[in-house]
């Protein structure tokens, strides 16, 4: 991994700062939740303490003291008068929570909803009876079937249910001694595939204030005993009363009220007798105000940053009986229903429940009124958190983007510097060993300037070094000429008078040796000279194929035991460069070829011409090169000639040619050929 996706990859650290952001946040939405939740519990209790100082406000009606729980039933207050046409529409419309009617079993046989409008009470009740009974008028019975009873304060009045038809009440008349037919009972029947429904109505001062409800479930049409049977009426026989919103009580509660606030004042069981105000998304709704449309996306980015848990529904009218059926204060969240418009900005709801008690001490625990409950939306601390989020969001995206271009700026800078120190040590060394003068020079004094300074310094070292040892062979040559020549005129006198055959012999044997030396000296002495002259050799345009033409009948002229073979395109090859030069090169590669081709063997010259260059190949059969002496046989007294030193070879030609073609800017390789039988040197030449 390189050093900058190494830094980009700690850049990613600077995300912790939004990470923290996000958790300060969560910090202040929830110090924010239980500021509210207090908040609405001190306006709980102040509401609870009034009713406590007034208790006829929330109880006005003293017969419900000692009434057994679940005996009351509630009157939804309703907008208009239902349609008495069986069918319930406008019940359903109005989302109101039916009262279950459970027989004796405990399973569901019934379900009734009640509401009043003006003076009148009305009555929806379903039940569920796969094969009803209908009454039987040829029986001498009231109702031989299955049977709805109405109890009132005064009267029980006896429904026979029938499967489609107007509602036949009859109640019993003390004054005749028969049973007569209540005409203000007014009602339809209907059937269904699950059971039937009953949507009756009936006057309130007829009911005295107080209700109940019997349905018997026969298996047969025979006025026997039911089977089944659900009730509310308590076991002393006497209904339970009407429970109905409080005029007196909503006044009241009206003075509490507050914007985007809902106060609901419960009784005992749960009934609720009064409510003012409301939730803001359902005030909103109320007076025809659309909502804010398009911020679906910022309100749910803001809920995941504050990472809000799972919270139940608000029940629709109700409240779960954790707010309502207990002495002490509670509080809950809720979430908003779905289709609360101003859901999308928080759907969060908090209630408070606070009880309404007269009085408490060590001894007495006074009966429970009620309970105050206020509801709340979290929308109004959406928009503190959501303005702290925007500003807090703006501030870490900023710091954090300005810290990753900074660390990618400086990544990529230092990157460069290493990228560019990399390259000069590469390039430091020529394709002849020779080292370059540009390397780059450090202008900061940090560790890579530093590391710059020291491979400047080792560079400028070795070129002394090279230098040194590039002088050395002329420095040698001239130094030892004289004492070679001392050597030389000492045995020539030596040789002029008379030696035994043995000191002949060692006499014979010296001079070799000096001759040996004096020709290595010239050797060394020619190359140096060669080397100077290249560099201010003249360049001229000539033909190169006619050049290889004249080189290669030399050749085979003057090594008659090979054979020289030239393949090259037709027409003339226009090169710029030195003739005398390349020709003195390709006497350097034919003699090497020579040496090591076996006699009577081929030794090959190729052109190939491409737009951009000249590729030149001399091939010949015979031994491999070593493993590791494919650059290293242009290096200057290097020879791979297993020769024992005699022929005085110095490697010193393939050197001469690989300046040559320095000097053309080209480049000079040795490889074996693919199929193990030669060598194949290779002169690469750029076109103008």
């Amino acid at each position: 991994m390189n050093l900058r996706r190494q830094l980009v990859l700690l850049s990613l650290c600077t995300l912790a700062l939004p990470w923290a952001g996000c958790q300060y946040l969560r910090q202040v939405d929830k110090a924010l939740s239980q500021g509210q939740i207090q908040t609405l519990e001190a306006t709980g209790n102040a509401i609870a303490a009034r009713l406590a100082s007034a208790p006829e406000l929330i109880a006005p009606d003293p017969r419900r003291t000692g009434r057994p729980p679940g005996a009351q039933l509630y009157l939804n207050p309703l907008p208009q008068a239902p349609v008495l046409d069986g069918y319930g529409e406008e019940w359903r419309a109005l989302k109101l929570r039916p009262r279950p009617l459970p027989d004796q079993h405990g399973e569901p046989l019934a379900q009734a909803t009640l509401g009043k409008h003006d003076s009148q009470v009305y009555l929806l009740l379903t039940a569920r009876d796969r094969s009803p009974s209908y009454h039987d008028p040829r029986t001498a019975s009231l109702s031989s079937g299955d049977t709805v009873e109405i109890h009132t304060a005064q009267h029980q009045y006896t429904l026979p249910v029938a499967s489609q038809g107007s509602v036949r009440a009859l109640y019993y008349n003390p004054r005749r001694g028969d049973y007569e037919r209540e005409l203000r009972l007014r009602g339809r029947w209907t059937a269904s595939a699950g059971g039937y429904q009953l949507e009756l109505a009936l006057p309130y001062a007829l009911t005295g204030g107080e209700l109940a409800i019997r349905v018997l479930d026969r298996t047969q049409s025979d006025a026997g005993s039911p089977a089944r049977r659900a009730s509310t009426l308590p076991a002393d026989g006497r209904p339970g009363a009407l429970v109905e919103p409080l005029p007196a009580l909503q006044q009241e509660l009206e003075h509490f009220a507050r914007p985007a606030l809902q106060l609901t004042v419960v009784d005992q069981e749960g009934f609720v007798l009064a409510r003012a105000g409301a939730i803001s998304g359902q005030q909103r709704e109320e007076e025809g105000t659309p909502p804010a449309e398009g911020r679906w996306l910022r309100n749910w980015f803001y809920r995941q940053i504050l990472g809000s848990d799972r919270l139940p529904p608000l029940p629709d009218g109700t409240y779960p009986p954790t707010l309502t059926e207990n002495r002490e204060t509670a509080s809950l969240w809720f979430s908003a229903p779905t289709d609360d418009l101003d859901s999308a900005a928080d759907n969060r709801v908090g209630a408070v429940s606070v009880p309404v008690v007269t009085r408490a001490d060590d001894i007495i625990e006074r009966p429970l009124l009620g309970r105050v409950i206020a509801a709340q939306s979290a929308s109004a601390l959406q928009s503190l958190t959501e303005s702290a989020a925007r500003r807090l969001w703006l501030i870490t995206a900023g710091a954090a983007g300005l810290v990753l271009l900074l660390l990618l700026g400086y990544a990529s800078w230092l990157s460069w510097r290493i990228r560019r120190l990399h390259r000069a040590a590469r390039t430091a060394v020529d394709a002849s060993g020779r080292l370059r003068g540009d390397f780059p020079r450090p202008y900061l004094n940090d560790e890579l300037g530093a590391l710059n300074r020291a491979f400047a310094s080792l560079l400028a070292e070795l070129d002394h070094y090279h230098q040194y040892l590039r002088s050395l062979a002329s420095k040698l040559s001239h130094e030892l000429r004289t004492p070679l020549a001392v050597v030389r005129s000492s045995l020539d006198n030596l040789n002029a008078g008379a030696l035994s055959e043995e000191e002949q012999r060692y006499a014979e044997r010296a001079a070799e040796g000096g001759a040996r030396l004096s020709a290595i000296l010239n050797a060394l002495s020619a190359a140096n000279h060669l080397e100077a002259s290249i560099s201010q050799a003249e360049r001229e345009e000539f033909d190169l194929h006619d050049l290889l033409q004249l080189l290669t009948q030399s050749y085979a002229d003057a090594h008659p035991g090979h054979h020289f073979v030239l393949q090259s395109p037709a027409g003339e090859q226009r090169f710029y460069g030195a003739p005398e030069l390349l020709a003195q090169l390709l006497d350097k590669l034919a003699d090497n070829a020579v040496s090591f081709a076996p006699a009577g063997t081929t030794i090959q010259l190729e052109l190939d011409a491409t737009a951009n260059a000249y590729t030149l190949r001399v091939s010949n059969d015979g031994p491999l090169l070593p493993a590791g002496f494919g650059q290293k046989l242009f290096d200057s007294l290097v020879s791979v000639r297993d020769d024992g030193g005699k022929a005085g070879h110095l490697g010193l030609g393939l050197h001469i040619a690989r300046l040559i073609a320095d000097f053309h800017h080209g480049e000079l390789h040795a490889t074996n050929r693919a199929d193990g039988s030669g060598v194949v040197f290779t002169l690469i030449l750029p076109r103008p």
